[in-house]
């Protein structure tokens, strides 16, 4: 009888080691959190870590892609800390160059709007191609212009949901350039 027991005891103990097991397994797969957590620490899509809730945004905050610190150590206010792959790391002390042919930056609307655009100024640009087609943006994977130059550009997006992440992709096949600021901004109401 105590054979039995101890038995029974012994399977038991067993069967909830491998649930706990399979539960493990499920939430290592399945994580409950945040997207800036998703998106630095797991998938690698963010270069820099925003911190928590921080891929929100508000229409017109301009935004500078440089280092928190300047050369000399003092802080700087509207760094853009939502950068993804294609992003120089290190030493942006004067914008960040492209590292590779694709470039993200990814944003959070805090409200929707329906005349939104795209605003960069690039301080740098280099094309070694001839012909070359610039640099093609697109917004969620549909393009939206180019810029073949360096300077202030404004891209029409149009129409851009609340909430939702929204993606910028920067591809440039043969040219190298630096991005200084960028902002959504909102257009004047068409009449």
């Amino acid at each position: 009888m105590r054979k039995n027991i101890a038995r029974v005891l012994l399977y038991a103990a067993c069967a909830v080691l491998v649930v706990f097991y399979i539960l493990v397994l499920w939430w290592g797969k399945n994580p409950k959190v945040g997207t800036e957590y998703r998106m630095y620490y797991l998938t690698h899509e963010l270069t820099d870590w925003p911190g928590y809730g921080n891929l929100k945004y508000t229409f017109g905050t301009k935004e500078i892609c440089t280092e928190h610190k300047d050369r000399n150590g003092k802080e700087q206010s509207n760094v853009c800390s939502r950068k993804g792959q294609g992003w120089q790391k290190t030493k942006r002390y004067e914008g960040t160059k492209n590292t590779d042919k694709d470039s993200y930056i990814y944003y959070i609307p805090d409200e929707s709007s329906d005349n939104i655009y795209l605003v960069c100024d690039i301080t740098e640009y280099d094309t070694t191609a001839v012909g070359d087609k610039g640099i093609e943006v697109y917004v969620n994977d549909k393009l939206i212009g180019n810029i073949d130059s360096k300077g202030t550009t404004k891209l029409k997006i149009g129409y851009v949901s609340g909430d939702e992440l929204l993606t910028v992709k920067f591809h440039a096949d043969n040219a190298e350039y630096t991005l200084y600021s960028i902002s959504l901004d909102k257009g004047q109401a068409e009449t």
